[in-house]
């Protein structure tokens, strides 16, 4: 080989990026694409259906913030912590949403007024951390029973997406109503807890 056509090949040589270093960036590339995927898989969740009026409530089981369970089944009547088998309002709430903020003193009030009569009403904070949504039951204090659904199994088996989110269920452990967004009186919630009681 003539000494020019050499010094053509070492200058595109040079300009070029070489094959060990191509060969760690595209390795670099197919990592990130493994990750991608990889979290897409892990984070993928089937799609909400919502409940609709007339529908069974779906049974959970619910740790309290007092370290209590909170067993739920529409069709069972004895549980270890008043759920089932009675009238129940479940209410979905996040320490950052202004709605649930609002809405928080109402249930606080519909509580004091119906637990009386035997209605159940549990408290699940989603999409908050555990001290955020602690912060909030202390803020509006509410003194019925609560508990944290971080990984929102039971809101999605509710088909909960938004808070807040207010479900009444009859003693048949039917979905008497859904209330989605601000309580904004005191007559919205207590008029569907009397049709339930």
């Amino acid at each position: 080989m003539s000494q020019k056509v050499l010094e053509k090949v070492d200058a595109s040589i040079e300009r070029g990026v070489s094959i060990s270093e191509s060969f760690q960036i595209n390795k670099i590339i197919f990592l990130i694409a493994v990750a991608l995927v990889l979290k897409a898989i892990l984070n993928y969740a089937p799609p909400l259906i919502p409940l609709k009026v007339g529908d069974k409530a779906p049974a959970f089981s619910l740790k309290l913030r007092e370290g209590a369970i909170f067993d739920f089944s529409p069709s069972h009547a004895s549980h270890s912590i008043m759920g089932g088998g009675k009238p129940t309002v479940i209410f979905f709430y996040a320490n950052w949403c202004p709605c649930s903020n609002h809405s928080a003193p109402l249930l606080k009030q519909a509580f004091e007024e119906f637990n009386s009569s035997g209605v159940s009403f549990i408290g699940i904070g989603i999409q908050d951390k555990e001290e955020e949504l602690n912060g909030f039951i202390e803020r509006h204090k509410l003194h019925f029973n609560t508990g944290f659904d971080i990984k929102q199994e039971i809101a999605r088996s509710f088909g909960v997406a938004t808070t807040p989110t207010t479900i009444f269920i009859n003693i048949e452990g039917r979905i008497d109503s859904i209330f989605v967004g601000k309580i904004k009186n005191y007559e919205d919630i207590a008029e569907r807890i009397k049709k339930i009681v």
